[in-house]
């Protein structure tokens, strides 16, 4: 069993139904929306407004229709192979789309698909939608006919004529379930019998039994549902299991509440894949059963505990001795501990029909679930009951030797075996009475005891000497034919008495060559199972004999267990064989029908060139034309094996660009880049865990060749080659005044290239001097004003026009003032200046945009506490900037400064700041006089002119061109948003770090 909890496929708990399409893609109806596992992921497509779907159903051509709350319509794929929901809903008139509260049933029948809502349903067909009264809530067909049953009624209802009729087969049945089973109804009743009902037979054979055994097996139940699955079998779901069983009434498989933890079966579906797997769902998990596999096993959540070490069965009753002790199961039920038998089993054996224990604290006889001691022992190792003497067995121990118990009576009593001291592992009596002792690590020994089982009168010692293989790995075993035989490091041995020998068994030869086996185990059908070690890896296997009295070895159905080391405990069953490993137990039933070896088909899924989809999710491979444009190409694959779908691999050429498979990957995808024109086919096929090869699946593209080897390309070329010949001809006969002719050409071509060159850097450069000549101008004329002031000022001083104290109370803050806006022009104009001959150089680094937005402040609030102007901040967050920090000083410096001068008094500038994904703006915003858009536009345009202020103050004009320049040079823009007599804003940004 396989587990996909909520966390893989991330939808919700619920689900209410599934449906599979022909390239094996399940289909969950989800409250979440339609949930798809395409064998790789999983994926949730939502209805509009999220509507919890209730049904689904899917047609022959895998188109996939939905039912859910207050919405029904079906999916498609769009052209980028995305699923998209198509409703059908607007084909409804609005009056009637009420009925849609809940579609809690879809089914395709015939071109037809039924969306059902209690009393009334949607009958979709041929584009259009037909409203019907009443629709049955489900319907079953049988042949060419469909039928079904209505609410608390008997009668069976076939469709005639537009209309489900009654028919005259009333069947007396308390309906609780129906489904369809082998073209006919399966119906259960209250008492949870099963009935076949078959409308086409004669009246005395309408309606049978399906089966007395199954009906006995579930009448034991509280039976939630029941469903027909391949190979008559059925899945029984009670409140705490689901059970496999077949018509018999044998439990075939049972995931059981341990198994399936705390999870809730009440509202669990199961539906049968084309592969015969088993998907159910609990609130927990979807899950995956996969019975068409010949293994299952059982573990600490079957009741048992420890590692496995000894198996036994009796009157059709399994017992596993583990580390932790005897186990008991029958009836299919789950393992329970034998009273009074905790503590280390080491060995059973079965004579006849006694079942022997080989406990940590004696020997023991087993019955149903009672242990009886025969005699007391510490750590008895392994038991062998003789034929020859029925009420004796040999015993082996772990520290004192061999021994013989003997029955007397009723009671048991051991005799110590003298002469013989070495340890054993397994032991065994052949035909002649003689004991056979193997040990693991030395070899095996074969010996005669005296008439009263105490004391050894021969023995011979046997290893490599003897032809075998090695002195380890040896197991003494015997099999049905009498024949006595060694598990060695190369195969099978058996011994041949005439020579006193062991000696490679032809039987085992061919198929075991160069296999270690560790033990075996030989079924009442003749198959033998074993588990050994190959050259790479601990393997388990079945010999089948053969007709001409060898065996063939069958690996496939054990390639995907990972086995312990070294030997595991083996029992062959009726049924098959119960495999020890570890703490597991892994059972192969040799007589399930198995699919793993039919024939896969991979699936491609996807087909892309360079960055275009060609091709997805279709069941047919038509070929591609490309164009030489998207020569890059990529598959997408994939194969329909769930089981362990992980480990599915592939292996894909490309015919027409390589003839080699490529190596076995368990990656889905391939790539090709680069493809000159032609025909290419891709081939892919894969492999599951067994090594089943899949048949190959191809499709074939053609990419067209460029433009310039095309057919009608190759005519331009003879075209032009006839052209060229005649023109050469031409050339030719007038060489000497043509040449003459294209030197003068070109000569021409290059005065007027450099002509023209040096006319246009001319225009460049007197319209950079006409720009400087202008800036020079105005800065001149600015400058000039201040500077011959000073010298009047200083000459009314000189000639005692003006007293010092006139000077400093009336003219010395004017002078200030008009000083300042000096040192600021002669600032920027030194950045511009140092531009012009330098280049701008931006040295960025990360600071505190604040810290310089308040150094600004308060250099300036003096000039605007001056105007009585109210400057602010209006936000009190540090950020941090990427931007050349003095440049960006300048830049503020600027604009809060030019907002002071164009602020009338008692005005109000804000400086504020935002960020918005990667950059940070800073605004300064005043109440002034504000821009014209002709004043905007010459500024953006680098235009210079000279403005005044509220109180008088210059402007030239420089300083906006310089904050325009320094902010671009940072990876910013500066905007300008201003009314006239309103007030202007002025915006930078400046990236974030």
């Amino acid at each position: 069993m396989q587990k996909y909890p909520t966390e893989v496929h991330r939808a919700s708990t619920q689900n209410w139904g599934v449906v599979q399409d022909k390239q094996g893609t399940l289909y969950f109806a989800n409250t979440m929306g339609v949930l798809i596992f395409d064998g790789i992921q999983w994926e949730v497509i939502e209805l509009p407004g999220k509507a919890s779907v209730q049904s689904l159903d899917i047609d022959k051509n895998d188109k996939v229709y939905i039912g859910a709350q207050e919405e029904f319509g079906y999916l498609k794929r769009s052209d980028k192979g995305n699923f998209e929901y198509v409703s059908l809903l607007p084909l409804v008139p609005e009056t009637k789309r009420h009925y849609a509260k809940y579609i809690l049933a879809v089914q395709v029948w015939d071109e037809s698909v039924v969306f059902n809502y209690g009393d009334h349903g949607y009958i979709y067909r041929n584009g259009k939608i037909d409203i019907q009264e009443n629709p049955p809530s489900w319907f079953y067909p049988i042949g060419d006919s469909v039928y079904t049953t209505r609410d608390e009624e008997t009668t069976l209802y076939v469709y005639r004529n537009n209309a489900f009729r009654k028919t005259d087969l009333s069947l007396n049945i308390d309906i609780r379930a129906i489904t369809a089973y082998e073209g006919k109804l399966l119906f259960m009743d209250d008492k949870n019998q099963l009935w076949l009902v078959d409308p086409n037979a004669v009246s005395k054979d309408r309606v049978t039994m399906l089966s007395e055994n199954l009906n006995a097996l579930l009448k034991k139940l509280i039976v939630n549902s029941i469903v027909s699955l391949s190979d008559r079998r059925f899945a029984i779901l009670t409140n705490q299991d689901i059970i496999i069983a077949d018509l018999s009434g044998k439990v075939l498989y049972r995931v059981t509440k341990s198994m399936l933890g705390d999870s809730n079966l009440q509202n669990t579906i199961v539906y049968e894949d084309s592969q015969y797997n088993l998907w159910f769902t609990t609130d927990e998990f979807i899950g995956l059963i996969i019975t068409s596999s010949p293994l299952s096993y059982f573990d600490k959540t079957n009741g048992f505990q420890g590692v496995v070490y000894s198996f036994g069965e009796r009157d059709g009753q399994q017992y596993v001795g583990t580390s932790t002790g005897l186990y008991h199961r029958m009836d299919g039920s789950e393992f329970a501990l034998v009273p009074g038998m905790a503590g280390s089993i080491w060995d059973m054996h079965q004579p006849d029909d006694h079942l022997y224990i080989a406990h940590d604290s004696g020997v023991f006889e087993v019955m149903g679930r009672k242990a009886t001691k025969l005699i007391s022992q510490q750590y008895p190792k392994s038991l062998c009951a003789l034929s020859r003497h029925p009420d004796c067995i040999i015993m082996s121990t772990y520290f004192e030797g061999l021994w013989s118990l003997k029955k007397n009576n009723a009671a048991w009593t051991k005799h110590k075996i003298r002469g013989f001291e070495e340890g054993t592992s397994y032991i065994q009596e052949d035909d002649k009475g003689n004991i056979w002792i193997s040990n693991d690590g030395k070899g095996i020994w074969k010996l005669q005891l005296n008439e009263a089982m105490d004391t050894v009168i021969y023995k011979k010692f046997y290893t490599a000497p003897h032809q075998l293989p090695s002195s380890l790995d040896n197991c003494i075993l015997k099999l049905s034919d009498q024949k006595m035989i060694a598990t060695t490091q190369d195969g099978i041995y058996s011994y041949n008495a005439s020579k006193d020998i062991f000696e490679p068994d032809y039987r085992f030869q061919k198929a075991l060559q160069g296999i270690t086996i560790y033990s075996l185990a030989e079924g009442k059908d003749g198959q033998i199972y074993f588990k050994g070690k190959d050259k790479m890896k601990e393997i388990a296997g079945v010999l089948t004999k053969k007709i001409d009295g060898t065996y063939s070895a069958l690996f496939t159905p054990f390639d995907k267990i990972t086995w312990a080391h070294a030997g595991v405990p083996i029992m062959a069953t009726h049924e098959g064989a119960w495999f020890g490993n570890d703490n597991k137990i892994i059972v192969y039933n040799a007589k399930q029908k198995t699919h793993y070896e039919e024939p896969l088909l991979p699936i491609i899924k996807k087909l892309a060139a360079a960055d275009s989809i060609l091709y997805i999710n279709d069941t047919t491979y038509k070929k591609k034309n490309i164009p030489y444009s998207l020569n890059s190409l990529s598959f997408d694959f994939n194969v329909m094996s769930y089981e362990d779908f992980e480990k599915n691999e592939f292996q894909y050429k490309l015919v027409g660009f390589n003839k080699e498979w490529s190596a076995w990957s368990t990656a889905r995808e391939a790539h090709f880049t680069n493809l000159p024109e032609g025909d290419y086919t891709f081939v892919i096929r894969a492999r599951n865990i067994y090594r089943n090869k899949s048949r190959t699946a191809s499709m074939t593209v053609h990419i067209d060749p460029p433009v310039y080897r095309t057919v009608l390309a190759y005519i331009v070329y003879l075209v032009l080659v006839v052209v060229v010949f005649a023109v050469l001809l031409s050339w030719l006969t007038n060489l000497k005044t043509e040449r003459v002719n294209r030197q003068k050409e070109i000569l021409k071509r290059k005065v007027d290239e450099k002509t023209k060159k040096l006319k246009s850097q001319a225009e460049v450069l007197k319209a950079s001097n006409y720009t400087k000549d202008k800036l020079f101008s105005i800065i001149s004329h600015d400058m000039r004003g201040p500077i011959h002031q000073v010298r009047e000022i200083f000459n009314m001083i000189e000639s005692g026009y003006i007293s010092p104290d006139e000077f400093r109370t009336q003219l010395m803050p004017d002078l200030k003032e008009r000083f300042t806006y000096v040192a600021t022009l002669t600032d920027n104009l030194l950045h511009w200046a140092k531009g012009q001959m330098e280049g701008i150089q931006v040295k960025p680094s990360v600071f505190n945009l604040l810290n310089v937005i308040d150094e600004n402040i308060d250099l300036l609030s003096a000039q605007a506490l001056k105007k009585s102007i109210n400057l602010t901040l209006g936000s009190q967050k540090s950020i941090d900037v990427y931007a050349d920090k003095d440049m960006i000083k300048l830049v503020l410096r600027n604009l809060i400064s030019n907002a002071i001068k164009f602020t009338p008094e008692n005005g109000l500038i804000e400086v504020s700041t935002r960020t918005e994904e990667r950059y940070t703006y800073i605004s300064v915003r005043d109440t002034g006089t504000g821009l014209s858009p002709e004043d905007i536009g010459k500024i953006l345009d680098k235009e210079y002119f000279t403005t005044y202020g509220t109180a008088g103050e210059k402007g030239s004009g420089l300083g906006l061109m310089l904050c325009r320049e320094f902010v671009e040079k940072n990876g910013g823009k500066l905007t300008i948003e201003s009314q006239q007599n309103i007030g202007s804003t002025f915006t930078f940004c400046l990236p974030i770090p």
